[in-house]
């Protein structure tokens, strides 16, 4: 069975809480100064009141600050304080119906707050009420004491209000750290089950820092030497964009980067590694602790975690970031490997273009979504011109650079919709979606005239030639927009190469 952890409340909060306790009880003795007791309860009056005085205040001062959290303790408390002030009413013999009421309107105002600052507002509002409720009878008289009830409402609201909202935020922020080890869980899960980099990236954090209960926590992707992402969980940075394809040079993370293992510091703005960066004034925090990540031998991310208090990181943080690290790193390189495998069976290796069996999986779907949409699709078909004999006279090197600028042309001269592959050796496709027939014909004399200007000195000049098929005007299968781009790129051959041509544009079969 796992249980859930005690957080201590703060000891800001213990002080708070005692100040308060002394306001009640005094304002008891207040009350009670100016409505003493009948002569016969006066021993009792001094016993009980004496006595849990004594025990509210030496147990405030004396419990451990974790216990202060306990649910049970500070319904305990509360018990202590209404038994205090029932009894002071009872004592000074002057309570009324009027009375009980608004004190039992704060109670519950108090058992229901959510906010400080709602609450105080609420309180001086009932407050107020009760004032014009006793100045309606015509007793708002000094001598009766009604009058001197008024601030002692507001008192006793002030006091079970702060103890309910400070249960109630302790309670909320031990809500995301109620089970650490289903959190553990699925940080493993994630780490096993992610094939997809991005994804796995951006969950990294938010389990991270629950895991540490750290008040935020940074993944950042390197490229180079400059940050060129951040993904954060908890509190962020002031415009952390800002930091965004910033220079690990110049950024708080540069010791990380250099270091090879983790590092570690207690305050940000002190610290004089962070004191220069351009980044630094950014980040909210004191606390630091970050390590760099490696794939394949290159950095490829950056994960840090913060703390808003100058609170030092224990052993067992340390311990634990660094088993969190090691196990995140092997899943990213996991998800970077697949990744690489991906792109390889769907990329050809020479130009970088899409391969021909990934190229007819996509055709098959852009087909499909044309003909159900009933919207135009393109296909451009580009063989280069005499490519054997540039290869017998100027060798393969030579051959395989014209194949790499010609790739490059097809990708600087479409959109990114648009998906250019090679089928194999010199013949290369494009599918162009949305694609009329006058769209893709302007397009093919674009790329005829780009090769046929090529400035490049390192290269012999060459050229391609054009054919290009249409979905639906003169294509209705998929089989039919293929061989019709093949004939139309026979036929742009047969005219002497350096030309391009539609299948709508041939009189008849080459």
């Amino acid at each position: 069975m796992v249980t859930m952890s005690m957080r201590a409340i703060s000891p800001e909060k213990r002080k708070h809480l005692l100040w308060l306790q002394w306001l009640l009880i005094l304002g008891v003795a207040y009350l009670l100064a100016f409505n003493p007791p009948a002569e016969q309860a006066k021993t009792v009056a001094v016993l009980v009141l004496v006595a849990l005085t004594i025990i509210l205040i030496a147990g405030l001062f004396v419990l451990p600050l974790k216990y202060l959290s306990d649910p049970r303790v500070i319904i305990v408390l509360v018990s202590l304080n209404i038994v205090l002030v029932s009894v002071a009413i009872y004592l000074t013999n002057k309570g009324n119906s009027d009375f009980y009421l608004f004190f039992f309107i704060i109670l519950m105002m108090a058992a229901a707050a959510q906010n400080a600052k709602a609450f105080v507002i609420g309180t001086m509002i009932t407050s107020g009420l009760y004032v014009l409720v006793v100045y309606r009878t015509g007793v708002f008289t000094f001598t009766e004491g009604f009058l001197l009830r008024i601030p002692f409402l507001f008192i006793v609201g002030l006091f079970f209000g702060y103890l309910v909202y400070v249960q109630k935020q302790e309670q909320q922020e031990l809500e995301p750290m109620a089970d650490p080890v289903s959190d553990l869980f699925e940080f493993g899960r994630v780490l096993v089950e992610a094939e997809d980099l991005q994804v796995l990236q951006s969950k990294i954090p938010k389990l991270i820092n629950n895991i540490l209960r750290s008040d935020a926590c940074e993944l950042a992707i390197i490229e180079g030497e400059r940050i060129t992402e951040q993904i954060f969980e908890g509190l962020e940075p002031q415009e952390p964009q800002q930091s965004s394809r910033l220079s690990i040079s110049k950024s708080i993370h540069h010791e990380t980067y250099q270091s090879d293992d983790t590092f570690i510091a207690s305050d940000l703005s002190q610290d004089p590694q962070f004191a220069g960066k351009e980044d630094a004034h950014l980040y909210p925090y004191h606390s630091y602790m970050g390590r760099l990540l490696k794939s394949l031998g290159r950095p490829s991310t950056l994960i840090a975690v913060y703390r808003k208090d100058q609170e030092q990181w224990s052993k067992d943080d340390i311990n634990k970031f660094q088993f969190l690290m090691d196990q995140t790193e092997l899943g990213l390189q996991h998800a970077q490997a697949i990744k690489q495998l991906e792109t390889q069976a769907r990329t050809d290796e020479l130009t970088g273009l899409a391969n021909y069996a990934y190229f007819s999986e996509r055709m098959d779907q852009e087909f499909a979504r044309a003909r159900r949409h009933n919207i135009p699709l393109s296909l451009m078909v580009v063989d280069m011109d005499h490519f054997k004999k540039i290869n017998d006279e100027s060798g393969h090197a030579t051959g395989n650079e014209l194949l790499q600028y010609l790739a490059s042309v097809l990708l600087d001269t479409t959109r990114p919709m648009d998906l250019a592959g090679r089928c194999g050796g010199d013949e290369f496709v494009m599918l162009l979606p949305s694609t009329d027939i006058e769209g893709v014909g302007a397009l093919s004399q674009r790329l005829i005239a780009e090769i046929k200007n090529h400035d490049s000195s390192d290269l012999p000049n060459f050229s391609i030639s054009v054919g290009c098929s249409t979905f639906p005007e003169n294509s209705i299968t998929l089989a039919e927009l293929l061989a019709h781009a093949d004939e139309a790129l026979y036929f742009a051959k047969s005219k002497g190469r350096g030309s391009a041509f539609h299948y709508s544009n041939i009189s008849s079969p080459a």
